[in-house]
């Protein structure tokens, strides 16, 4: 019997500007070796997912000093929330609780004690009106409901003084039309996919970052080569410099070139640094992707350590990185990888999700994503390398590694 695991993920909640104003904690309480959830106890999940991220860890190693949106059952509600601080904590009502006076009451309490309180999947019905004045923040399923249903209804929401969240944004385009109908914050991975342009063109600084991104994941690489790509853009040289000067690897004597830094730390030791601050930048691509993009590649890594392969973990970074390329350059990942050179195993890994690069990358797109239920997810675990509580702290240590170094 595969050993049990707890499983939590964050999904970020952002503004207009796709600055991160929250995170929505996923959680399920255990997965067997098939990849199925023990849990099947809302009230239970509510208390563990409660006592995971503000007890067994820290809350801000899991979302900074962000709020925390959590989903609760009426029952936690009624019975009442453990004694946890309000400054972090959003209260969620799931959308299929039954709505009594008694609940009522109690959400008013909570927010008397400074707890905010969210709906989750609103829907407006003669039962769920009463519930209004009591929400600091409706959440609505634009993927479910097209948005312009609401189009009548949310004038008179933001009169109350509620803050509307569109939720499950899967497309830029459908965050542009929830941005024209004034929603105020935004949930779902839409900015990690493309907004694919019909006859786009690819332009020089996104040309020599795929160029220097391929190059670094071949098995030969030519230190020259690197070196003149990274001097014709001055943003990246610059950026590199500084985070090699900045104490992160312990030089007692400051470097002023590239090919210096290449010579005295090795290129081995620079490839991940490389090609993380070669996207950042990359033009109008906001934060909040550039940190998904790596805690995804840090958990690659992490990984990848772990697995048989017999590509380095600095290849499993990359791959994390690549996969995520396409949204930072708006083309879908075939024809980005026709205009790089890179290795088979990768190829395979970010196409079809083949090979053992490829299991290890479907395995930290669906955690990161949130679906627990897919069984694809577990396969790297039939070796015995890798244990389920591994995939977790993994993605943990991931995110303490992109908080910490998302400044760079």
């Amino acid at each position: 019997m595969q050993e049990l695991s707890n499983l939590i993920a964050r999904q970020p909640i952002c503004n207009k500007q796709l600055k991160v104003k929250a995170f929505e904690l996923l959680y399920r309480m255990q997965m067997t070796s098939e990849g199925n959830p023990l849990l099947d106890n809302p009230d239970g999940a509510t208390i563990d997912v409660l006592l995971a991220a503000f007890n067994d860890l820290c809350i801000r190693d899991v979302v900074g000093d962000k709020l925390a949106f959590i989903n609760f059952t009426s029952n936690i509600i009624l019975k009442q929330i453990p004694p946890i601080s309000h400054k972090q904590l959003v209260v969620e009502l799931l959308e299929d609780q039954e709505i009594t006076p008694q609940l009522l009451k109690a959400i008013a309490r909570l927010r008397q004690k400074g707890y905010k309180i969210a709906l989750d999947d609103f829907c407006l019905t003669k039962e769920t009106i009463s519930l209004i004045e009591y929400a600091d923040i409706i959440k609505i399923d634009v993927l479910d409901t097209p948005p312009d249903v609401w189009a009548n209804y949310i004038p008179k929401l933001k009169e109350k003084g509620i803050t509307l969240l569109a939720e499950k944004v899967e497309t830029q385009e459908m965050f542009e039309r929830c941005c024209e109908l004034d929603f105020d914050l935004f949930q779902g991975y839409f900015f990690a996919k493309p907004k694919i342009i019909a006859g786009k063109r690819i332009s020089n600084n996104e040309l020599s970052i795929l160029e220097l991104i391929g190059k670094l994941s071949s098995p030969e690489v030519d230190i020259d080569d690197i070196t003149n790509i990274i001097i014709r853009d001055p943003n990246l040289t610059y950026n590199l410099l500084r985070t090699i000067n900045s104490g992160l690897f312990g030089l007692s004597k400051e470097i002023d070139s590239i090919k210096h830094a290449i010579t005295m730390l090795g290129l081995k030791k620079l490839k991940k640094w490389i090609s993380l601050l070669a996207l950042t930048t990359l033009d109008n691509k906001p934060q909040l992707l550039i940190v998904f993009a790596m805690v995804r590649a840090k958990m690659c890594e992490i990984l990848g350590q772990k697995t048989t392969s017999r590509g380095s973990a600095d290849d499993y970074f990359t791959m994390g990185l690549l996969s995520l390329m396409d949204a930072f350059v708006n083309l879908n990942m075939d024809t980005l990888l026709k205009k790089i050179s890179l290795p088979q195993k990768m190829e395979d890994a970010l196409l079809r999700y083949e090979g053992e690069m490829g299991k290890v990358l479907h395995c930290v797109v669906n955690y990161q994503n949130g679906n627990w239920d897919n069984n694809e997810k577990i396969s790297i675990l039939e070796s015995g390398k890798i244990k389920a509580n591994d995939i977790t702290q993994a993605y943990l240590d991931g995110v303490q590694w992109a908080e910490s170094n998302k400044n760079l």
